[in-house]
């Protein structure tokens, strides 16, 4: 083998051991009691999984956005259940708002297996779990009730979207390492979003020593020269057994096409005027201080700039009371006239639209206006209680035309294939993060070509961004912790200035504002 064991009497030894004394993966059959057929790579992802469970290996399950993680994990289940009989519970750990996506696709794809929701106030754990039972819960129940979970004996542990148990210094990665399962399967398509130790957090949770210790891992992978290939070709080859990835344009050559487009619109003089008030009155003082050099950076007051900044861009009525948003029409922003003109122009396509914000204020003014206009709608923000409602009206009542949805509420766990536009009304602060918005309709199921539009703010800190995202695209270390002031870190003290800058024109005003 390329890799060499020193000492087999460790952890790390043994697992790497007894991996050279296994046969690979067999071939495994259609699961009985799951609906629909495995594709090829799914398949294969299956047999990956029995392979790894069979040999009581923990592993991540990598692959990218849109390709059906979850129908491999429920044709893991369902494979224990009808070919090996397994009488132990299976356990899903997933965010909140996956919950619901969880239940549904096991009741509608796996009729073998029986969902049982452990969340809500009035939770109860069952004493005893029939054939085919899957647990689900959520990261925070986890949290609190770690000690009556880790009494079950579970044949399989599923951590969904894995990154929210990335710190090993966290509650809630203890509470997932003390949980009891014959093997644990991580299943993220971010398995690193910031550091190689955040690799190394899920590696342990699922496969515990299988890396070392902390100290040696980062001696060996993070410290010194991290970037040297020998380095991280070794540690690819360490890992490649026990995590799977593959990507869309690997194995999904019949997936519809999908065209992104960025479209850029300019500030009317009435988003010029409060922009220039909102850097005159908050942005001199921050500029000064990051100008100082010496002083402490005020990222807490910096980040609320830049977010207001990014709401006068959307709409000045975003940043309003209500009793004063009447006085902002249409034509108070620009960006708002290039969208109710793409709205219009799909929606005389008979075409179906999915629209993300990150501010849930904008989200409200869509709703006001399609309302206003006798256009059927749906959607999803933090606050929405029935989230299967929104997302099955949407899918299926040809009368409902645009799905409206928060980045963060909307952008994970669900399925919108009945759409085939994508409008991002503010572009994030990273690729990964709204790629993985719009996979919730370029994903299997999806029979139509999906047209992507990005709108940005010329001239304005939403350029300027447009062109950090382009920059970093293929890095993975782009997912950001949403709200976090603690991104703005990674920028110099020249792009804090520079996102802080006055705008460089707008409508009725060409002359330069710097």
């Amino acid at each position: 083998g390329d890799v060499i064991v020193s000492d087999t009497k460790t952890a790390t030894g043994r697992y790497i051991r007894s991996l050279f004394e296994l046969t690979p993966p067999a071939p495994v059959a259609q699961p009985d009691g799951l609906c629909g057929r495995l594709r090829d790579y799914q398949l294969h992802g299956l047999e990956w999984l029995v392979f790894l469970y069979e040999n009581r290996f923990g592993g991540l399950l990598c692959d990218e956005m849109g390709l059906g993680k979850t129908h491999q994990v429920m044709g893991l289940m369902a494979w224990l259940v009808s070919a090996k009989k397994e009488n132990r519970p299976f356990l899903v750990v997933c965010p909140t708002t996956v919950i619901s996506h969880w239940e549904r696709k096991i009741r509608e794809h796996a009729h073998v297996l029986c969902p049982k929701v452990y969340h809500g106030i009035d939770r109860e754990l069952e004493a005893t779990f029939s054939m085919g039972a899957v647990l689900i819960t959520s990261y925070g129940i986890l949290l609190r009730d770690a000690d009556r979970l880790a009494k079950i004996g579970f044949s399989l542990a599923i951590f969904d979207e894995a990154q929210y148990v990335k710190n090993p210094e966290a509650k809630t990665y203890e509470a997932a390492a003390i949980l009891n399962a014959d093997i644990k399967i991580g299943v993220t398509g971010t398995p690193v979003e910031n550091r190689l130790g955040e690799l190394k957090a899920l590696m342990d949770l699922v496969l515990t020593g299988y890396l070392g210790s902390s100290d040696g891992f980062a001696d060996q992978y993070e410290r010194g020269d991290a970037g040297e290939r020998g380095r991280r070709e070794a540690l690819r080859r360490l890992i490649r057994p026990f995590a799977l990835r593959r990507t869309k344009s690997a194995v999904l050559t019949e997936l519809p096409e999908k065209i992104e487009d960025i479209r850029y619109c300019r500030l009317t003089d009435t988003q010029v005027k409060l922009y220039r008030q909102a850097i005159s009155g908050r942005g001199v003082s921050l500029i000064r201080a990051i100008e100082k050099g010496d002083d402490k950076i005020p990222y807490l007051h910096i980040f609320a700039l830049l977010t207001l900044l990014k709401q006068i861009c959307n709409h000045p009525a975003s940043i309003s009371s209500d009793a004063e948003q009447d006085i902002y029409g249409p034509e108070a922003s620009g960006k708002w006239q290039l969208f109710t003109e793409l709205l219009e122009t799909c929606l005389e396509s008979d075409l179906k639209i999915v629209v993300y914000s990150q501010f849930v204020s904008m989200i409200e003014i869509i709703r006001a206006h399609l309302g206003k206009n006798n256009i059927g709608f749906a959607g999803i923000t933090g606050q929405t209680r029935l989230r299967a409602r929104e997302i099955d009206r949407f899918n299926n009542d040809p009368e409902c035309r645009v799905f409206a949805g928060s980045l963060k509420a909307g952008g994970t766990g669900i399925d919108l294939t009945a759409g085939s536009v994508v409008i991002h009304y503010d572009r994030w602060w990273n690729a990964a993060r709204e790629d993985q918005a719009t996979d919730r309709v370029h994903r299997l199921g999806q029979t139509r070509g999906v047209q992507v539009f990005k709108l940005v703010t010329e001239g304005t800190l939403e350029e300027k961004i447009s062109a950090m995202i382009a920059r970093k695209k293929t890095l993975m270390a782009d997912v950001i912790v949403e709200n976090d002031p603690g991104l703005l870190k990674s920028f110099t003290r020249d792009d804090l200035i520079d996102l802080m800058a006055m705008p460089i024109y707008a409508q009725g005003d060409r002359e330069s504002a710097a």
